[in-house]
């Protein structure tokens, strides 16, 4: 490949993972909710899904399953079922964390305010006490003592008691790994990466192109996305927007499951309009 085909690719390249899509959506959601680390794990993940995208590109695999009907509809329902499964996972976490918030009389939104009524009405506190099965943080080895240790303690514990409805797929509770996979299948269930990969590696990477060539595009193109989706891992997660957006966990929870869904609608929609 010439210099100008790889400048071509990495200019079409950047200007499609720029456009906010599920993938950027999925990243800012968990730096807003989670922790810079799962932030940039979520990001790393996704890298790992374009990488998958970008190797059956260059293997020819993505153009065969693009000119099979059969297959391509496959793709584009599954990509879409997941992405309505998420959707839907979030969107619903989100309402139930804004069920529980407190109402102006101090207790939980649908608590009907009489003493000793069920747990739902009870004052909900802004420094809950912990479970009768968590000690107090204090009392935690290495903790005594550390105002941040303690204050990082008390933030993943207050995460993780968030939105667990979520499940899974979700920002509650959210661990390294789960990071990971989010970031992953998130990006290979948008099966309109496939399509955007048969029209990138078809306009501007030749088909007889040597195995060197190849393996420096995919370099090129991984490192590319990997600092871009990095980048707004770090800059989500800037300690004073993130503890903003913290305080807006349901209505965070509900754009990023409206855009899965309207993502995963729009999936559905060509599939059918395809059948």
């Amino acid at each position: 490949m010439s210099p100008g085909q790889y400048a071509a690719l990495l200019g079409v390249w950047i200007a499609g993972i720029v456009i906010p899509g599920p993938d950027v959506f999925l990243i800012l959601r968990n730096a807003f909710l989670s922790t810079r680390r799962n932030a940039m794990l979520t990001a790393v993940g996704i890298v790992v899904g374009n990488a998958v995208w970008i190797t059956l590109s260059l293997l020819g695999v993505t153009v065969l399953i693009s000119g099979n009907h059969v297959l391509k509809l496959l793709v584009q329902i599954a990509g879409a079922l997941f992405l309505a499964r998420m959707g839907y996972g979030s969107l619903r976490g989100g309402l139930a964390t804004r069920a529980a918030r407190p109402s102006s009389t101090g207790r939980a939104v649908g608590g009907t305010g009489v003493p000793g009524d069920d747990d739902a009405a009870q004052p909900v506190s802004a420094e809950r006490p912990l479970s009768a099965e968590q000690p107090s943080l204090d009392e935690q080895p290495g903790l005594a003592g550390q105002p941040l240790a303690v204050e990082d303690a008390v933030l993943e514990h207050e995460i993780a008691e968030q939105s667990r409805s979520s499940g899974f797929l979700g920002a509650a509770g959210l661990t390294p790994w789960r990071a990971l996979v989010q970031g992953a299948v998130t990006n290979l269930a948008n099966a309109k990466a496939l399509v955007f990969f048969v029209a990138l590696f078809g306009s501007f990477v030749p088909a007889d192109v040597s195995w060197a060539g190849a393996l420096t595009a995919l370099g090129l193109l991984i490192a590319v996305a990997l600092v871009w989706f990095l980048f707004v891992a770090w800059a989500g997660s800037i300690p004073a927007l993130a503890a903003r957006l913290r305080d807006r966990t349901a209505e965070v929870e509900m754009v990023s499951g409206v855009v899965f869904l309207v993502v995963a609608a729009g999936l559905l929609v060509e599939a059918a309009l395809a059948f």
